[in-house]
């Protein structure tokens, strides 16, 4: 084989593994454009940047759909060289950031391939560094870049493909996403997910005191704590290695008077309705004389329905009178709230702990018709 059969036969493997790449990791955040927003707010929190948050669902749209027709543009042969330019554009931006992350662990889990596959900081810029050589390949080799279509075909293309990208990324904002990568999807039997088993990988922690004598400060370990004559003063905790994390592992309903009712709910052995309003300051309020139909629906069929909300006890009784809500209103974590369903408000039916059903605030018609 000669040398020029080797550099062409490297150049096409680098083009389809970089392309293949791109396309997967742009579908899966495409699918789930509010998931990336998500996480943007978690990189602007983390950078001290808040003042951005409000621009997080219009980057993550761009982002999401960039990253589709970069892949879709290598792997079709369309201006390939568009193509090219653009994956180097965003690994060197996407190469630094995910070591920084990996460094400081600012934020857990990067969401390269969304809720897809979960990689950690490090594997994420690993991956990174081997996609950068397949990348540069392509950069060093784009003179060999042949394709059998004219050029306004090409480019006709990528924007009939650009309008596909735009319009399934719509889709999946005004609804719920086409696939759901989610811990809560349908058929999730919700406790069995939620199960830590015998042996699991147990976190371990370095935990560090310091303590003050005479104007002098000192670190001692758990096991070697000073006398009576020093001072304490701080205590550092360390996480050298994570434990087993089950898939859903923050579930917890609480009531405004503090009683924990998950079991209650999970266990109860007819259909539950669980309303997520993962903020009620934030929440569409256009859609609750449907809900409350719901809820005189499920109640007349002797179903229960909650409201679940991450808002204070003292924010409930205001937001009821404001809907018109007469159903309980009860407390879980934000992010629980986010991850069982891209929606606020959204609905969510259960039966013995298993989720039968899911609707975004915009498909409610569909629950009042069943």
């Amino acid at each position: 084989m000669s040398k020029t059969s080797i550099s062409k036969a490297l150049f096409l493997i680098s083009q389809y593994l970089v392309a293949l790449v791109f396309v997967f990791s742009g579908f899966v955040k495409c699918v789930d454009p509010t998931g990336t927003a998500i996480k943007m707010e978690e990189y602007f929190t983390a950078f001290g940047m808040d003042s951005l948050i409000p621009l997080s669902m219009t980057l993550a749209l761009v982002m999401c759909g960039a990253e589709l027709l970069i892949g879709v543009s290598l792997l079709l042969n369309l201006r390939v060289i568009w193509g090219i330019w653009g994956a180097l554009a965003l690994m060197v931006f996407y190469t630094p950031l995910t070591l920084w992350l990996a460094l400081t662990d600012k934020v857990t889990d990067c969401g390269c391939f969304g809720d897809a596959i979960k990689l950690t900081n490090w594997q994420t810029f690993l991956k990174n560094v081997v996609l950068d050589l397949f990348v540069l390949i392509l950069l060093l080799g784009r003179k060999q870049i042949r394709s059998g279509l004219k050029i306004t075909y090409q480019v006709a293309g990528i924007a009939a493909f650009a309008v596909f990208v735009a319009v399934f990324e719509w889709y999946n904002v005004s609804h719920l996403p086409v696939i759901d990568f989610m811990p809560y999807k349908k058929g999730t039997h919700i406790p069995s997910r939620m199960i830590i088993p015998d042996g699991a990988l147990q976190p371990r922690h370095k935990i560090t005191f310091i303590y003050e004598k005479n104007g002098r400060r000192k670190r001692f370990s758990s096991e070697n704590l000073p006398d009576s004559t020093w001072i304490f003063v701080d205590r550092k905790d360390r996480l050298l290695r994570k434990g087993y994390e089950p898939p859903i592992h923050d579930f917890s309903i609480i009531t405004p008077d503090n009683q924990d009712v998950t079991t209650q709910i999970l266990e109860y052995p007819d259909s539950v309705y669980l309303l997520v309003i993962s903020s009620i300051e934030k929440t569409n309020t256009k859609y609750f004389e449907q809900i409350n139909r719901i809820a005189q629906s499920a109640w007349s069929q002797g179903y229960d329905f909650y409201a679940l909300t991450s808002s204070l006890p003292e924010e409930h009784e205001i937001f009821r009178e404001r809907v018109k809500a007469s159903y309980p209103i009860y407390m879980m974590d934000e992010t629980t709230l986010k991850t069982m369903i891209r929606s606020n408000p959204g609905l969510l039916l259960i039966k013995e702990g298993t989720v039968l059903g899911k609707w975004h605030f915009r498909d409610l018609k569909k629950v009042l018709t069943r």
